[in-house]
């Protein structure tokens, strides 16, 4: 199935939000759609894998792609379901959200699930850095969605934070175009022409042209020092928003790393990457969990949450661990969305997003604080979720690797972060009460969550070497090396 199949019902749905009269029934809509989307992209990922894409294709899905991007629409479609509960639900508490806003967030979303797309589909590392260049454009305004004070200045932040990272990972494709001038009329920024003459390009250029795309979709990812933009932006978007940023936006940029990555190696700058990236998902990871001790807004602790697996997922590219680079990718999206969404309807039923006022959840509203906890617990890393395999794992092949020093910042991360989650969490279910006057909400508004969290949990119980053994076939899939 030809994959431009997948982009019809994101444009449609950007169509359909631009009419102001469809915004009673565009949400739930849209949550009947994207189920069917789910299915779309499942067939044409399945597709993807039995005929990798032609060296001369500038677009096409190879394993890596096609796994991302099935992951991707899994992302978008919990979140958008979702989002047909909370935000009509926003909208009748305040009438200050018209029909064109809530219409705009559809006609956004939309836009942006086609350009993560067009990421992932990506074989040229030009359309790549033009895709990406979309996504930042696209989602910054779904920040503003709240049209506040604090959500204006994350989205301007997120914009032009984001948006000089890029113009990093421009220069840094130039570079890379440079590097091939021994080549002439051969030179080309397709992945696969890249890796079959890597050891022919200009090794100086390459390798700065690296460090500058590094830099540049480092700043997208949230790599620390780079990751500045990231908990304001997760903070002050609307619930679903937030879900898509962290769940899928950031596997993007990563994809993006990964690529470039396997050019390196496959030029003999093997090293060069491991001496880059090793250290800085370490340090990313320890530095994240320092930040998350003295939280106090709950959307903010889960996007540091966020800044500490991309850590995690730069150190498994770092060491070559593709295989636990894409199930760790899976399991963190799967959890962080679930908790995004769970803190999209406690901060509409609590009215605030503010820890110290949010307690008391095991008896206010059971099923969500018993969802909390779990997938607190599995952000965290904790058994017998599937984060808590793949991060063991991590640890494992990090030792082997003989990265002692970065294996043992990364524990001491893992351990501040598990220490302040639980922390936090406890305050939640357990502290006092707060008063809230808002209904008891319905059972609906579990189902999502719930889902996530049960094929979190089902990741980590059914992992067998069968699995590693088809991920490391997916990682090969489309000529990356071997």
């Amino acid at each position: 199935m030809n994959a431009l199949v997948l982009f019809c019902i994101p444009l449609l749905m950007a169509l359909l939000g631009l009419i102001r009269q469809t915004a009673r029934w565009l949400p739930g809509a849209v949550a009947v759609a994207m189920p069917v989307q789910l299915a779309l992209a499942g067939w044409c990922c399945l597709h993807g894998w039995a005929q990798p894409v032609s060296g001369s294709a500038d677009f096409g899905l190879d394993g890596i792609g096609a796994a991302f991007l099935f992951i991707t629409t899994l992302v978008a479609t919990a979140a958008l379901v979702h989002a047909a509960l909370l935000l009509p639900a926003e909208r009748r508490e305040s009438p200050e959200i018209s029909d064109r806003q809530l219409g705009l967030f559809y006609t956004l979303a939309g836009v942006f699930l086609a350009a993560m797309y067009a990421v992932l589909l990506a074989q040229n590392l030009g359309y790549l850095w033009i895709a990406m260049e979309a996504t930042t454009l696209v989602s910054a305004p779904l920040v503003f969605y709240h049209r506040s004070r604090h959500a204006l200045e994350a989205s301007w932040k997120y914009l032009l934070l984001c948006s000089v990272g890029i113009a990093f990972a421009l220069f840094g494709t130039v570079l890379l175009v440079a590097a091939q001038h021994t080549l002439g009329a051969a030179a080309s920024l397709r992945w696969h022409d890249l890796l079959a003459h890597a050891h022919a390009l200009d090794p100086r250029l390459l390798r700065l042209g690296f460090i500058f795309c590094l830099l540049g979709y480092g700043t997208k990812a949230g790599l620390f020092p780079l990751h500045n933009w990231l908990p304001d932006a997760h903070s002050e978007a609307p619930a679903p928003a937030s879900a898509l940023l962290s769940g899928a936006l950031l596997n993007c940029a990563l994809v993006a790393i990964w690529r470039l990555a396997q050019v390196m190696q496959a030029a003999g700058q093997g090293d060069l990457v491991r001496q880059l990236l090793v250290p800085a998902g370490a340090v990313t990871v320890l530095a994240a969990g320092l930040l998350l001790v003295r939280q106090h807004d709950l959307k903010r602790m889960w996007a540091y949450s966020s800044v500490e697996h991309v850590g995690l997922l730069t150190l498994a590219i770092g060491i070559g661990a593709t295989p636990l680079f894409l199930l760790h990718a899976l399991n963190h999206s799967l959890v962080k969305v679930a908790l995004f969404l769970l803190a999209g309807s406690i901060m509409h039923h609590y009215g605030t997003k503010a820890l110290k006022q949010i307690g008391g959840l095991l008896r206010t509203v059971p099923a969500w604080g018993v969802l909390l906890a779990g997938a607190g617990f599995a952000i965290a890393g904790s058994p017998p979720f599937g984060t808590f395999l793949t991060e063991w794992l991590l640890l494992r092949d990090t030792f082997a690797a003989r990265e002692y020093l970065a294996g043992g910042v990364v524990i001491v991360g893992l351990t501040i972060t598990f220490l302040a989650i639980t922390a936090h969490l406890g305050r939640m279910l357990f502290g006092r009460a707060a008063a809230v006057d808002r209904p008891a909400p319905s059972a609906a508004w579990s189902f999502v969550p719930a889902t996530l969290l049960v094929l979190a949990l089902l990741t980590g119980v059914c992992f067998t070497p069968q699995v590693m053994t088809v991920l490391l076939a997916l990682t090969r899939i489309g000529g990356g090396p071997r």
